[in-house]
């Protein structure tokens, strides 16, 4: 993301003649296309559980985060950023960027149920949460697409995300293992100032700040919900740390 987000603002100025609504269906066309190579990627490692696929989807996963980073470093020095950022192409390609990613890793905790057990229950967690953790990210992703459930939608799934964090840093796993959750959580927060801007496109500079200040606000009350609940849903009797034999997988 930092990478293309550099890349994107040197070339800003260059692509400063291209109009907002072709930059934004140019990159909705090539996030559908990064989407549907993930999801046939994916699925070719269900069936084949070679490392080939997982690398090929690492590959696609990198290639979209450039692209989205260098699509905020393009808007940066643009003087109509606001208007490319709220354009709905770019809204409907970050929508469906982010509910199949979760999408994604919901299914994928089915196929790999033996180490998501082992590690939720060295975590502390019961296998009952770890199905509901599975069910709320396989189907969850459908709210970014509804109206009515998209503050749902990004306050669970923000809860969700720190969660992971959290308990990634309780049991003392390396950064690595939350880079995943990290990257999750960059996403929802613009998604949810994009979200509260093309409510209300005409704000002025104070209520922008009001809005945002209510983002910030919801997000720390996020931090609290996960960490609070993490210390309800944690059993101390079943609370040690994954064993270096037997790694966590990462969150995401």
């Amino acid at each position: 993301m930092l990478v293309g987000f550099v890349l994107g603002a040197l070339f800003s100025r260059r692509a400063a003649q291209i109009g907002p609504s072709r930059i934004a269906r140019g990159y909705l066309t090539v996030v559908v296309i990064l989407l549907a190579l993930r999801c046939a990627i994916f699925v070719a490692s269900l069936i084949w559980h070679q490392h080939f696929w997982s690398i090929s989807g690492g590959v696609i996963s990198d290639i979209s985060n450039f692209l989205y980073g260098a699509l905020f470093g393009l808007s940066a020095r643009r003087k109509d950023r606001r208007e490319l950022l709220l354009d709905s192409s770019v809204y409907l390609a970050l929508c469906l960027s982010i509910g199949v990613a979760f999408s994604i890793a919901g299914i994928a905790k089915i196929f790999y149920m033996e180490s998501m057990i082992q590690f939720f229950t060295q975590s502390g967690y019961s296998i009952a949460f770890l199905k509901c953790i599975i069910i709320a990210e396989a189907i969850g992703g459908i709210g970014f697409f509804l109206p009515w459930a998209m503050l749902p939608t990004l306050i669970g799934f923000t809860i969700d995300m720190f969660g992971a964090v959290y308990t990634h840093i309780h049991n003392g796993d390396p950064l690595n293992d939350s880079t995943g959750a990290i990257g999750m959580l960059i996403h929802l927060g613009v998604i949810a100032v994009i979200w509260t801007l093309r409510k209300r496109p005409a704000q002025t500079p104070a209520s922008l700040r009001a809005s945002f200040s209510k983002i910030l606000t919801v997000a720390l009350a996020c931090i609290v919900v996960a960490v609070a609940g993490s210390a309800l849903l944690r059993h101390p009797m079943q609370s040690t740390p994954p064993s270096a034999s037997n790694p966590a997988p990462r969150s995401k």
